[in-house]
């Protein structure tokens, strides 16, 4: 069944229109299965969705954030006190685009390095009719990325890079 499951889950993705490539890990992360997800251009979202080693009964669909040396560089500015405010509103803020995920400021909510966003599905939920939940899993996470990026643009306003001919920008926080 996991094959089969594993198959399906791919397909959709790609039928929905994102670019997906098997999943490299590298220790101590270990997976039986995965794939890199990505939004097409210009913004090349990276999502990932994999079954860890020992827990194969479940899927982790997971967003991944590192918080630019620009931004770090502000939070560094701020007093602990204001960049734990800053953390807390940022949590909240993503919390209520997914109050089902699970939420994490790494490497704390006083130091923000990077912000992760996941959601287990079970493999027992998906079968042929799950693909407008997987989907919509998919896109709430998407949701979450852009509201870390407009909190982090409302904190700390800077100009996007100057678009080069017939390039767009970077997707960076």
């Amino acid at each position: 069944m996991s094959v089969a499951t594993d198959e399906l889950i791919g397909r959709w993705l790609i039928e929905e229109g994102f670019n997906v490539r098997r999943l490299e890990t590298q220790p101590p992360f270990k997976v039986v299965w995965g794939l890199d997800i990505f939004t097409q251009p210009p913004l090349n979202i990276n999502l990932k969705i994999f079954r860890p080693e020992g827990r194969e009964d479940r899927y982790v669909l997971l967003l991944g954030v590192a918080v630019s040396p620009e931004h770090k560089r502000k939070l560094g500015e701020l007093s602990p006190e204001d960049v734990i405010k800053f953390s807390s509103k940022l949590m909240a803020r993503v919390i209520s685009v997914c109050p089902t995920c699970n939420i994490g400021l790494q490497p704390s909510v006083a130091d923000l390095q990077a912000v992760t966003v996941a959601q287990v599905i079970f493999r027992d939920e998906v079968n042929d009719r799950f693909k407008p939940r997987l989907l919509e899993r998919v896109y709430v996470l998407i949701n979450a990325f852009f509201m870390i990026i407009s909190t982090f643009n409302e904190e700390f306003p800077m100009m996007p890079p100057k678009i080069k001919s017939g390039k767009e920008p970077s997707t960076v926080i």
